[in-house]
């Protein structure tokens, strides 16, 4: 058995197609996207990541467990109970994702805030990963699908979905 896994990475080659030419080159390391082990196996390489951000004790607790940060394949979902708190997360977040090789991505991340300030503006939150950059906020955003609004209290929008089922259902009719 492990000589059928060593062997499948042995012979495991990627390619890209650049102005019509093929680029071959062999696959030396790493997780193979939609292995049956690659959800656990990317979990354990980015575990690090939630203990880092538990370990700032400045997030949201429920029953004395952590819900600072969620995880789902390689979104993240930070929650902070204040701006300050949210800017030590993703700076824990930020410095263990450098350390491990990996980056945020500025233009897929953004801030949004629920309750009675929801509205307060305040600064953009500063990471450094070779530059400054900053994550902006927003009224809504997108995580796995759901969109959250910014409001007074919690709130989902599922216009999204319902344009969506309706396209759908349109082009079976």
């Amino acid at each position: 058995m492990a000589n059928k896994f060593r062997y499948s990475f042995i012979l495991a080659f990627h390619s890209i197609k650049w102005n019509g030419c093929f680029q071959f080159f062999r696959l030396l390391a790493g997780v193979r996207q939609g292995g049956v082990l690659s959800p656990f196996l990317f979990a354990v390489f980015i575990d690090s990541v939630v203990d880092r951000v538990k370990a700032t004790g400045v997030g949201c607790y429920l029953f004395s467990e952590c819900v600072s940060i969620f995880l789902y394949a390689d979104d993240i979902l930070l929650i902070a109970p204040s701006v300050t708190a949210l800017q030590t997360s993703v700076t824990a977040c930020e410095n263990e994702l450098t350390h491990i090789d990996m980056r945020i991505n500025e233009k897929k991340s953004m801030c949004i805030r629920f309750g009675a300030r929801h509205n307060v503006e305040c600064a953009d939150l500063k990471f450094d990963q070779g530059g400054l950059s900053l994550l902006h906020w927003s009224s809504q955003c997108r995580y796995l699908g759901v969109y959250f609004v910014s409001g007074q209290a919690f709130k989902c929008s599922f216009d999204h979905s319902k344009c969506q089922f309706f396209k759908a259902l349109n082009a079976i009719f």
